[in-house]
């Protein structure tokens, strides 16, 4: 009995077409609008990045439906399937990349547009999920501000409906009454790969999520084998649950747990039969329609979004809660006219005809992306500014290489014993140093120059880390490792970081590299280890915030050229106080703080200066320009010299 019951369940023969399920559509739009709601800062649904998660089971569980179904009916054809993939997938996505190019060209500075023409080659060409994988997010253009960031999750989807059904045809040919183990096994061997690594790629890579579009498989599989009333009611609470419980924190996003309860409930979803409140909910007209053209809904929002806060930022419009409400009336408007004008009216257009608007406008994409990359993002738009500013928009920080230190360390060679000097901290000892290597070769005569940066530069000053997975710099080990080379060479820190936000809670308290502890604790401590290890501890306060990207203001006519960017100096006095209390409290020994508004700041005025009438010392909100640095250098510099002496 147990053997044919197991037989029975393993069985796949029996597999036939789905007949279309409103319900299904209703799930749909649970998915799309937690993705959108997310998107739109609605602070209730925190978790409404798995939608995107809930996406992929069901797709796995409809496509898997097509080609089972069509292999046991002896009709499955690669041309076909891929053939309707197209119809169904490619146009939809190039009509909303074509509308989104004037838009890019009018609202986008040049390394804006620069990052869209990469990530709009890699949408049309489904390997977006690799191209933002690598995509430096930290020097990058803001997520919010990206308009083709969603498409990693179509070029996984893509690549899935690539591989599943070449390995379905091979399974069922040679291995037909194993079906479902075969996919069990490659499901849980992707949950492992999960367990097995915590690095950024997992979130991105299709090795990891495939479990998820298997997950949608087997669920079609046991569906077909086995009927239960009112499973919905607990598929619902489930995801309701996560969208509603979970947070967006990395540590979250990149973790498995959420996932496995969400999808856990829409595979219940999936798997329930007959009506009940719930079906008959997600059935209703107006729930089922925008399940209709979710699709739609699901492309446009991101680059509608994106423009609409980069329109925001540049005009400084700050009607935020109108222009979103007018905003979510526009989206599904456009939702509504590509899915019935593009999604619909593709899937019956003759072959030729599809593949020749195709062409043309894939041609108009690559030619945009062409002539960009040859004006470097259209700069002419911007010849009201000079070229640096326009320099700093394309480049916010800038990184010396490995030659440049070596050559500066070898530039003076004279009798004298050189100090040992180590600079560590975050980001913004890039570009200090790319200036002080190119800029100040004299100090080689005084200082032998080592430069921990980051993800170790913070990681050793207050166990921080904004990095995903294993950071072994973190560690107690590397620290400790790192007191003794100190110890050993009499060495001199150097340290540079944004120490006031490393004492936010929702920055440090997050981004600590330990279990259950104080954050502030760890950092005065580890602060406090450093002081006693080196012969001196030239600490660097925070250098004045800006609440707009300087280089880009200028570009955008926020600010003319020659007109100072500015914010109050008492107003920053009073911001940074905590960080300094902080320091204070920590009583270092060896130690000599560094203001750097002593150099940006005028008291008399109460300003602090992000630009001059003819320099620009920032280009963005945080991170100084060649000629700011030069500034800041001088002045630590002039420091460091007349303690020694």
């Amino acid at each position: 009995m147990k053997k044919s019951l197991i037989i029975e369940i393993f069985d796949i023969s029996d597999i036939k077409r789905i007949s279309f399920r409103e319900d299904i559509n209703g799930l749909r739009a649970i998915a799309v609008l937690s993705v959108v709601f997310y998107h739109a800062d609605f602070f209730f649904v925190k978790g409404g990045w798995l939608g995107v998660d809930i996406f992929f089971v069901i797709s796995g569980y409809l496509i898997s439906n097509i080609i089972i179904s069509e292999l046991n009916e002896q009709n499955f054809t690669f041309r076909n399937f891929y053939l309707k993939r197209v119809r169904r997938i490619l146009p939809a996505l190039i009509s909303i990349i074509l509308i989104s190019l004037p838009f890019a060209y009018w609202l986008l500075t040049p390394g804006a547009i620069k990052e869209f023409s990469k990530s709009t080659l890699s949408s049309v060409f489904f390997y977006s999920n690799y191209y933002f994988q690598n995509l430096d997010f930290y020097n990058a253009e803001p997520t919010k501000q990206m308009p083709l960031l969603h498409t990693w999750s179509l070029s996984i989807e893509e690549q899935f409906y690539i591989i599943f059904p070449i390995l379905c045809l091979i399974i069922f040919k040679s291995a037909k009454k194993y079906f479902v183990v075969y996919l069990s096994v490659l499901l849980l061997i992707s949950i492992f790969l999960n367990s097995t690594t915590s690095e950024l790629l997992k979130f991105y890579q299709i090795q990891y999520r495939g479990w998820e579009l298997l997950l949608g498989s087997l669920t079609m599989i046991v569906q077909n084998k086995i009927k239960i009333n009112n499973l919905s009611y607990i598929g619902i609470a489930f995801i309701t649950y996560s969208l509603l419980y979970f947070d967006d924190s990395i540590v979250t996003l990149n973790s498995i747990e959420p996932r496995i309860v969400a999808l856990l409930g829409t595979s219940m979803m999936l798997i329930n039969s007959g009506d009940n409140f719930v079906t008959k909910m997600l059935s209703t007209r107006y729930i089922s329609r925008v399940g209709q053209y979710s699709y739609s809904l699901y492309l446009i929002h991101q680059p509608l979004f994106a423009f609409y806060f980069v329109y925001r930022n540049k005009y400084f419009d700050t009607s935020k809660d109108v222009s979103l409400f007018i905003l979510f009336i526009v989206l599904f408007i456009l939702s509504y006219i590509n899915w019935k004008f593009v999604e619909v009216k593709f899937q019956i257009i003759k072959l030729k005809k599809l593949f020749l608007i195709l062409f043309i406008c894939i041609f108009v994409i690559l030619l945009f992306i062409t002539i960009s990359e040859f004006t470097n993002g259209f700069e002419y738009r911007f010849s009201h500014v000079p070229e640096n500013v326009l320099f700093y928009s394309l480049n916010t920080n800038l990184y010396p290489s490995e030659q440049e230190i070596k050559n500066f360390n070898n530039f003076c060679v004279n009798d004298r014993k050189k100090e040992s000097l180590l600079i560590i901290g975050d980001s913004n000892i890039n570009t200090f140093t790319y200036t002080l290597f190119r800029e100040y070769k004299n100090l080689s005569c005084n200082f032998e120059i080592e430069v921990v940066y980051n993800p170790a530069g913070r990681c050793l000053l207050s166990q921080q880390t904004d990095s995903t997975g294993e950071v072994f710099e973190c560690s107690d080990q590397y620290f400790e490792e790192f007191l003794k080379k100190i110890r050993s060479r009499d060495a001199s820190i150097l340290a540079i970081g944004r120490f006031d936000a490393w004492l936010l809670d929702f920055k440090g308290g997050q981004d600590v590299y330990c279990k259950s502890c104080d954050y502030k604790k760890v950092y005065a401590n580890r602060l406090n280890e450093i002081s006693k290890a080196s012969k001196k501890l030239y600490l660097v306060e925070p250098i004045p915030v800006y609440p707009i990207r300087v280089a880009d203001s200028y570009l955008n006519k926020n600010h003319e050229w020659g007109e100072e960017i500015t914010i109050s100096y008492s107003s920053w006095l009073n911001y940074i106080s905590e960080t300094k209390y902080f320091l204070d409290d920590i009583n270092l020994i060896n130690t000599q703080r560094l203001s750097p508004e002593e150099v940006f700041c005028n008291s008399e005025v109460d300003k602090c200066y992000a630009s001059s009438s003819s320099e620009i010392y920032y280009s963005d909100t945080n991170h100084l320009t060649v000629e700011g640095n030069m500034l800041l250098i001088d002045y630590i510099f002039s420091n460091i010299l007349e303690n020694n002496n």
